[in-house]
C-alpha cells in the first residue's frame, strides 16, 4: 500500500536517528580505541613505534623508544617520550646507545597518519652520548659525517625552534688519550619569521670549563627560497673571544661557507687550561682568516696569527690552508723575533738566536720546511729546505699535555733522503720533551757548496745525529760523522750543542787529512799547483765564559800547535783572544800553501772583508808566540818568541826575540791598522849581524867584512818596504866592530854608502877598527852629524844627509890621521849624486887645505865637531871624537 505523505518525514527522521546512533556508536568506539591507543599500555608499542619514527626523522638516525610515550590532544598534538635509544652514527656498526631521557614536540594531527612534516617546538633533554674515536670518520664516499650537519639543521623546519638541555657528550679515545667531555646545559634556537633568521644561544662546558655561543643563522624559510643566508656566531670561553661570520649555502647536502674568522686571546695559558690542556706557555695572541668552500673542502686564506709570550718573544704566521677540515695542506710563512736574554757575566759570550723565519708547506703527513733563516747575534744561517716532516699521531697524555708520536723528519731526495730522524715530542705546545735520533749520508760536495753529483771523488759524509731537550732545553746531543768512499781525504768529526736558543756550550772535534790537496782541487775543478800533505787535528769548546781551540795544523814539514781562548771581558763589548801558538818548524811556504788552498776551495766571498772589518772593531788579542825555526825559501830564522797584542786597530809584537843570519833581533814592533795609510813602529836592537850577510839580505854587495850592531826607534808607512823607507822617521844608530876594508878608496857606484876605504896596509887589506853611524830620519830623509869610521891609521868623521824619497846624497867626510907622520897625507872628500849613481869628490891633502875644505861642506857641520886635521891621541878610545881645541 502506498505510504501517505504524513509518513515520509517520520521515515526520514527514523533513518536519521539510526544514522546518528551508528555514528555515536562508531565515535564512542573510535574514541575508546583512540584513547586506548594514546593512553592504554596495550598500545604502548604502537606509540613507541610512531614516536621512534618521528624522532628518527628529525635526527636522521634509527631510533628505538623504550620508555613511556605520552600524547596530549589539543590544538596540536603534544608528544613526550622517555628513554629513546639512537643509532651511534648513520650506517655505522655497533648498535644503539641510550641517549635521551625525554623528548617533547608538537605536531599536527597528520602525525597520526605517519606524516611528520608538521613537527615543531622540539625539545630534548637528559642525553648521554658516548662517541668513540673514529665514529665520525668519513663515509664510503670520503665525506666526514659532520659535513652534512649544517644543511640538515638549517633546512629542517623542526630545528627553527629547538631546545636541547642536560646533554653530555663523551669522546673516548683509548689509543691516543683524547678523552673529552662536552656538557650542554642549554641550547635554544628561536626562529624569526620576519628576518628568516634563527637566534641561537648555547650554554655549555668543555672538560669542566664553561663557554657560551650566541648568534644567528638562516632559518628553513631561506632554505625554501634561496638556500643561502647570513650567519654570525660568537664563541666566548675563558681566555678566548672568537667570532665567525659570513654566508652559508645549503642547496646541497654538504653546506658551503664563505666568511671570515677573528679570534683573540688575552691569556694563552688560560685558554689552554680551558681546553683541558696542561702547559706553562703564557702570552697573548690574535688570529684572523678568510674561509670559503664546501665543508669537506673548506679552505682558509689570508691567515694572520700574531703571538707574544710573557718574555716578549713574538711569532707571526701568515698563509693559507686548503681542505682544512679533512686532509689539510698548509702553505704558511712564519717569522719570529726572540727577545734578547739578560746579559750577565756568565753568558756574555753566548751566541743568542734573535729571529727565525721560514715557510711550511705540504700535507700534515709530509710537511716541508723551506727557506729557513736563523739570525743570531753572531751570524746568519740559511737553510734552503728541511723535510718532508710527518707525524704519525697527535696524542693527549694523562697529564693533559699534547704530544707527537711517530715523528719522522727527512731531508734530501725523496727516493734517497740525505737524513732521516725518528722520534717523538712529549709536549707539543711547550715544544719540550723532544727526542729525535737518526742518521745522515750526503755527498761531500754539498759541504763545499757544490752540486751533489758534481764531485763523486770526494765521497760522502755519513754519520749519526741525536737531538733532544730532555733537560728542558732544545739542543744537539750528538753529531758524529766521517767521510767515506773517498781516496782524496779522510775526515772525522764530533759536535754537541746542548742548547740552541742560547748557544753557551758547544763541543766540536775534527780530524782531517789530505795526502795530496792538489787532487782535491782538481776534483773540484779549481786551479791548482803543487801542495804538500795537509792535516788538522783539534777541538773547539764553547761555554758562556768563552771559547777554546786546541789543535795542530800540519802542512808539509810545518806543524803549528795552537791553544787559544776567546772570551768577553766584563764591562766591554770586545772579544778577547788569548793563549799561545807554537811550532818546532814553520816553513812560510807551507803556510802560504794552506792559505792558497783555502782560497781556491772557498772561492771569492765578499763576506770575508765584512767579517774582517767586524772583528777588527771588537777583537782584542794577547798571545804568546814561540817558533823554534822559521824557513822562508833558503832563509832561516830561529828561536822566535814574542808577545802579540791587538786592541783598537793597534797590532803590537812586544819583547820579540829572534835569531837571524847569526845575529839577534830584540825589540817591540807595531802596526796601526786604523790609520790611513797604516803606520808601523819599531823599537829595539840588532846584535852580532855579519855585515856581508846582512847586505846580501838587502840585495846589496859589500867588500867590507865586519859585525853589525844597531839600535832603532823608527816609524813609517807599512804598505810596502819602499813606502816604509820613503816615510821613515826616528833614530837609527848602527855600529861596526872589527873586520877588514880593501886597500884603496873604492868606486862607490852601486855600493853601500859605507863600503869605502881610506887607507891600506902592506898586505893589501885594511883592518877596520870600528864604525859608528848615528842617523836621524824625518819623512824618509836621514841626516847625521857625527858619522865615524876608524882604521888603525885613520879616523874619518862625516856629516850630511841621504834622502830616500829622491835618492839624493849629500855627505862630507874629514879624515884624521891617528899618527903624526900621516897628518900630511889625509884628504877630505864629499859624497854626492844619488843612491843609484853616487859621486865621490876627493880634496887635496894638507892640514890647512883640509880644514878649509871641510868648513866649505854644504851643511857646514864638520866644523862644529872638531877643527884641524892634526893627529889624534893614538891611545884614545875607538870611534870616540876628541874634544874640540883651537888650532895651533
Amino acid at each position: 500500500m502506498p505510504r501517505s505523505p504524513a509518513q515520509k518525514p517520520r521515515r526520514i527522521w527514523n533513518r536519521l536517528r539510526i544514522a546518528l546512533l551508528v555514528c555515536a556508536v562508531a565515535g564512542l568506539t573510535g574514541g575508546s580505541f583512540l584513547y586506548a591507543v594514546l593512553y592504554s599500555g596495550a598500545f604502548l608499542s604502537l606509540r613507541q613505534s610512531l614516536a621512534a619514527q618521528a624522532v628518527g626523522t628529525v635526527l636522521s638516525r634509527q631510533v628505538e623508544v623504550r620508555g613511556p610515550v605520552e600524547i596530549t590532544l589539543g590544538h596540536q598534538i603534544k608528544v613526550q617520550i622517555e628513554d629513546a635509544y639512537v643509532e651511534r652514527s648513520s650506517g655505522s656498526e655497533g648498535g644503539k646507545a641510550r641517549v635521551f631521557e625525554k623528548v617533547r614536540f608538537d605536531a599536527g594531527y597528520r602525525l597520526l597518519t605517519g606524516n611528520f612534516s608538521s613537527i615543531s617546538n622540539y625539545e630534548m633533554s637528559g642525553a648521554d652520548l658516548v662517541i668513540r674515536a673514529g665514529a665520525m670518520r668519513a663515509d664510503s664516499a670520503g665525506t666526514p659525517s659532520y659535513a652534512r650537519l649544517p644543511s640538515q639543521i638549517i633546512n629542517s623546519a623542526v630545528l627553527d625552534n629547538f631546545d636541547l638541555s642536560d646533554v653530555t657528550v663523551s669522546l673516548v679515545d683509548d689509543e691516543d688519550g683524547w678523552n673529552e667531555t662536552l656538557v650542554i646545559n642549554t641550547l635554544r634556537s628561536v626562529g624569526d619569521p620576519e628576518s628568516k633568521q634563527v637566534d641561537l644561544v648555547l650554554d655549555a662546558s668543555y672538560n669542566g670549563t664553561p663557554f657560551q655561543v650566541s648568534g644567528s643563522f638562516p632559518s628553513s624559510k631561506i632554505a625554501q627560497e634561496a638556500y643561502r643566508g647570513p650567519f654570525d656566531l660568537t664563541l666566548t670561553i675563558p681566555g678566548l673571544e672568537s667570532r665567525i661570520s659570513g654566508a652559508v649555502d645549503t642547496s646541497s647536502e654538504i653546506a658551503g661557507l664563505d666568511g671570515e674568522l677573528a679570534s683573540s686571546s688575552a691569556s694563552i695559558k688560560t685558554l689552554l687550561a680551558s681546553l683541558g690542556l696542561e702547559s706553562d706557555l703564557a702570552g697573548h695572541g690574535t688570529l684572523t682568516a678568510d674561509f670559503a668552500g664546501p665543508l669537506d673542502q673548506l679552505s682558509l686564506s689570508g691567515i694572520e696569527m700574531d703571538f707574544e709570550n710573557e718574555i716578549r718573544d713574538r711569532v707571526k704566521i701568515t698563509g693559507a690552508v686548503s681542505r682544512s677540515l679533512t686532509t689539510p695542506e698548509v702553505d704558511l710563512h712564519f717569522n719570529s723575533a726572540l727577545s734578547p736574554p739578560v746579559v750577565t757575566s756568565d753568558n756574555r759570550f753566548a751566541v743568542n738566536i734573535e729571529a727565525l723565519e721560514g715557510s711550511v708547506s705540504g700535507p700534515l703527513n709530509a710537511l716541508t720546511v723551506d727557506d729557513v733563516l736563523i739570525r743570531t747575534d753572531a751570524v746568519l744561517l740559511d737553510f734552503d729546505e728541511i723535510g718532508p716532516i710527518s707525524v704519525g699521531r697527535v696524542v693527549k697524555h694523562p697529564d693533559n699535555t699534547v704530544g707527537l708520536e711517530d715523528l719522522v723528519i727527512r731531508d734530501g731526495p725523496l727516493d734517497a733522503p740525505y737524513m732521516t730522524l725518528r722520534g717523538q715530542m712529549s709536549d707539543l705546545i711547550a715544544f719540550s720533551g723532544l727526542d729525535l735520533k737518526g742518521s745522515y749520508r750526503f755527498p761531500t760536495a754539498l759541504l763545499l757548496g757544490r752540486p751533489a753529483a758534481s764531485v763523486p771523488e770526494l765521497g760522502f759524509v755519513a754519520g749519526n745525529v741525536a737531538l733532544n731537550n730532555a733537560s728542558g732545553t732544545f739542543g744537539l746531543e750528538e753529531l758524529t760523522g766521517a767521510v767515506e768512499a773517498s781516496d782524496l781525504l779522510t775526515l772525522g768529526f764530533q759536535l754537541a750543542i746542548p742548547e740552541f736558543r742560547v748557544i753557551d756550550e758547544l763541543r766540536f772535534s775534527t780530524d782531517l787529512t789530505m795526502p795530496n790537496p792538489a787532487d782535491v782541487l782538481e776534483a773540484l775543478g779549481a786551479p791548482h799547483g803543487s801542495f804538500p800533505t795537509m792535516a788538522f787535528l783539534g777541538s773547539v769548546a764553547v761555554t758562556a765564559e768563552g771559547a777554546r781551540l786546541d789543535g795542530a795544523l800540519t802542512s808539509g814539514a810545518t806543524e803549528i800547535e795552537a791553544a787559544l781562548t776567546l772570551s768577553a771581558p766584563p764591562g766591554t763589548r770586545s772579544l778577547a783572544l788569548g793563549g799561545g801558538i807554537s811550532s818546532a818548524k814553520m816553513d812560510l811556504t807551507d803556510v802560504a800553501k794552506v792559505v792558497e788552498f783555502t782560497r781556491e776551495v772557498l772561492g771569492p766571498d765578499d763576506t770575508t772583508l765584512e767579517l774582517r772589518d767586524e772583528l777588527q772593531s771588537v777583537l782584542t788579542a794577547d798571545l804568546e808566540v814561540a817558533v823554534k825555526e822559521i824557513v822562508a825559501g833558503r832563509k832561516k830564522a830561529g828561536n822566535l818568541t814574542g808577545h802579540v797584542t791587538y786592541e783598537q786597530d793597534n797590532l803590537k809584537v812586544n819583547k820579540l826575540r829572534m835569531t837571524f843570519l847569526g845575529g839577534t833581533v830584540r825589540g817591540d814592533f807595531g802596526v796601526d791598522l786604523g790609520s790611513s795609510p797604516e803606520i808601523a813602529t819599531a823599537h829595539g836592537r840588532m846584535e852580532k849581524f855579519p855585515l856581508k850577510s846582512l847586505m846580501a839580505e838587502l840585495g846589496l854587495s859589500s867588500p867590507i867584512s865586519s859585525t853589525v850592531y844597531a839600535s832603532f826607534d823608527v816609524t813609517g808607512t807599512a804598505s810596502s818596504e819602499t813606502a816604509f823607507l820613503k816615510s821613515l822617521s826616528g833614530n837609527l844608530t848602527a855600529s861596526l866592530w872589527g873586520g877588514t876594508l880593501p886597500n884603496r878608496m873604492l868606486d862607490l857606484a852601486g855600493l853601500s854608502v859605507f863600503t869605502w876605504l881610506v887607507t891600506g896596509n902592506a898586505d893589501g887589506t885594511t883592518k877596520l877598527v870600528c864604525a859608528v853611524l848615528p842617523l836621524h830620519f824625518r819623512n824618509g830623509s836621514a841626516s847625521g852629524k857625527s858619522l865615524i869610521v876608524e882604521t888603525p891609521n885613520v879616523q874619518v868623521v862625516g856629516a850630511g844627509s841621504v834622502n830616500f824619497r829622491s835618492g839624493a846624497l849629500n855627505l862630507s867626510f874629514v879624515p884624521r890621521a891617528k899618527r903624526k907622520q900621516l897628518v900630511e897625507i889625509v884628504s877630505p872628500f864629499d859624497l854626492g849624486g844619488t843612491l843609484k849613481a853616487p859621486k865621490l869628490t876627493v880634496h887635496d891633502a894638507g892640514p890647512g887645505r883640509a880644514v878649509g875644505e871641510v868648513l866649505a861642506t854644504p851643511l857646514n857641520l864638520i866644523g862644529h865637531i872638531f877643527t884641524g886635521s892634526r893627529a889624534i891621541d893614538e891611545d884614545a878610545k875607538p870611534c870616540r871624537l876628541p874634544k874640540n881645541t883651537k888650532p895651533k
